[in-house]
């Protein structure tokens, strides 16, 4: 039989409350209506001149005033009352009984029934509030965090055949598979089935995907939190939870426990003296006890995913809780295609486009990302009122994702636009004269995102190392549109702040971590360890060398193609957005960079 959701159970809890305290509300309003009734002896109605009449006997005991209401009380217990409006005519009536030693009463208006409800409903409903907000309060700190449960009969919905351009990590989780599914046969000779298994690599390469996969074809239990669940306002609610969740999960062994972002919880610990960090640090403890107190034999494995294995503390790494770490990179071109075709099952493509073709030009993107780029291209097609998805969508699609959407109400001055387009046609020239760089696919001057315009180059292949002549030629391109303001429009522009920016930045890391300067193999190291400044002057002198080298690099191309710079940037003047061949049909073919 399933076992209920904490959620489902939090819910069913949460109405039990509130139907309780309507109905004490209600009780209490019945409650105050039958007091206030029982409360007002049996009155006689009479009008002024029956009053008049015995003001003027002797009958009457008693008379009472209570705001236009007169009460009069008969020698014989009986009670009548009239309503008499005016003051002139109550002082008549007052004196009348007054002159016959009738003794009168002056009292204070009463509340009515609707006050008096509220004094009896008022305190009750206080009190119902105050019951709810106990109730939570206890809710947050009894340690049942929110966490999802997936029982065997099959809530999920995923599995191996939907993930797909990572068929490492799926060998590498095959053998948990079959553990959880015949414990028996790895028990026989002695050994263990992996404890726990930590799932690293780049944000949207489906850690989370291939996790939930697992557990579906393992036909078990599928226990899931976030790394940020288990803290709270509240100390030590934290490592309550993290007890809770595996005491669940012992009650449905066998069965899966993953925990997304782990970083979250399993940082390093004492990196502050604060109540926080201490906390965190009790969290994290209470994981190390859990995941390294498990029977040898018990069938629970714990499957976390992190973007950030470096910064997890090393006692939760170490063999005995996460004995594994399966690395989910970027697919490569294969596996793209493979991803492409996945995401492409419930789209209606056109008859000619290659998936294959998408997949060469999307170097460098994650499994999210082509996700991203086929739901784009859908969307594009719908727009356009088309019956299936071409390649003009995908190369919509594509332009969206690498350089932004076109700001179309943003409108540029003619100055403008001519300096963009040179700007634009120096980063052209540089891409299309270096080596080993790659190729230039598109370049425009509409503005997308926070650039005025966009040169565009699409990897030939997937590069798993990078050269460091393919380096120097990257910090040529990012420069050549600086080398174009200089050489040709003999100025500057802050258009080129963000080019600088990344140049600088592969500069300094070909000379501080990959050895690629004068000043030979160094390494930095973290940011917080201590360095000499002479050391870091040596670093920047360095760095401003491979940059101001490659800078002459580039204005030496400049120089060399102003015939075919002026041409492009025509061209773009006149067209906004080139492609590949109308950028080539402006240079000469024979292009070479002078070293």
């Amino acid at each position: 039989m399933p076992t209920p959701s904490p959620r489902v159970s939090l819910r069913a809890r949460k109405g039990t409350l509130v139907a309780i305290s309507l109905f004490l509300l209600s009780l209490a309003i019945v409650a105050s209506v039958v007091v206030y009734q029982r409360q007002q002896p049996a009155v006689q109605q009479i009008n002024y001149s029956e009053l008049f009449n015995l003001a003027s006997g002797t009958s009457v005991a008693a008379l009472t005033l209570e705001g236009e209401t007169l009460t009069v009380t008969r020698v014989d217990g009986s009670v009548v009352q009239a309503v008499v409006t005016g003051e002139t005519t109550q002082h008549e009536i007052v004196e009348a009984f007054r002159k016959n030693n009738v003794p009168v009463e002056f009292r204070a208006l009463r509340p009515g029934m609707v006050v008096n409800i509220l004094n009896w409903a008022l305190p009750i409903f206080c009190l119902a509030i105050l019951g709810i907000v106990g109730w939570r309060v206890y809710a947050s700190m009894s340690g049942k965090g929110s966490f999802e449960i997936s029982n065997k009969s099959g809530k999920q919905s995923v599995d191996f055949g939907d993930v797909a351009g990572v068929d490492e990590a799926k060998a590498e989780l095959s053998e948990t598979i079959e553990f959880l599914k015949s414990p028996e046969q790895f028990g026989r000779l002695g050994g263990r089935i992996p404890r726990g298994i930590l799932l690293s690599g780049p944000p949207g390469t489906g850690k989370t995907l291939l996790a939930r996969a697992a557990a579906n074809e393992a036909g078990v239990a599928f226990l899931s939190a976030s790394g940020s669940s288990f803290q709270e306002k509240f100390a030590g609610l934290g490592a309550a939870r993290v007890r809770h969740l595996f005491a669940k999960g012992r009650k449905l062994a066998p069965c899966i426990i993953f925990i997304d972002e782990v970083d979250a919880l399993g940082r390093k610990r004492g990196r502050g003296g604060d109540s926080a960090s201490a906390d965190q640090d009790q969290t994290l403890n209470q994981l190390l006890v859990e995941m390294d107190g498990f029977d040898q034999t018990s069938s629970i494995v714990v499957i976390a995913s992190t973007n950030r294995p470096d910064i997890l503390d090393k006692a939760l790494t170490r063999p005995g809780r996460f004995d594994r770490e399966i690395s989910v990179n970027l697919a490569d071109v294969r596996g793209r295609e493979e991803i492409l075709g996945v995401h492409a099952k419930n789209l209606k493509l056109e008859e000619g486009l290659d998936l294959s073709w998408i997949a060469r030009g999307t170097a460098g993107f994650s499994g999210a990302e082509l996700a991203n780029l086929m739901n784009e291209a859908a969307i594009a097609a719908t727009r356009d009122g088309s019956e299936a998805i071409g390649r003009k969508h995908v190369e919509y699609a594509r332009d969206r994702v690498l350089m932004g959407a076109e700001r179309q109400g943003f409108m540029m001055d003619d100055d403008e636009r001519y300096a963009t387009a040179v700007h634009e046609a120096g980063h052209v020239a540089v891409g299309l004269a270096v080596e080993n760089g790659d190729p230039i696919h598109k370049v425009s001057i509409l503005p997308r995102g926070r650039a005025l315009g966009v040169t565009q180059s699409l990897p030939e292949r997937d590069r798993f190392m990078k050269k460091r002549e393919y380096l120097e030629d990257q910090i040529a391109l990012l420069l050549g549109g600086r080398a174009a303001e200089q050489v040709l429009l003999s100025t500057m522009t802050a258009g080129a702040s963000n080019d600088i920016e990344r140049a600088v930045e592969i500069a300094r890391k070909m000379v501080s971590e990959f050895g690629m300067s004068r000043l030979g193999p160094i390494h930095l190291g973290q940011s917080d360890q201590p360095h000499s400044q002479n050391l870091l002057d040596k670093i920047e002198e360095a760095t401003s060398e491979i940059i101001n080298h490659q800078l002459e690099r580039a204005c030496e191309v400049v120089s060399t193609e102003r015939d075919s710079i002026a041409r492009l940037v025509e061209l773009l003047m006149e067209r906004d957005t080139l492609d590949a061949e109308e950028i080539k049909a402006c240079f000469r073919a024979d292009k070479v960079l002078a070293a």
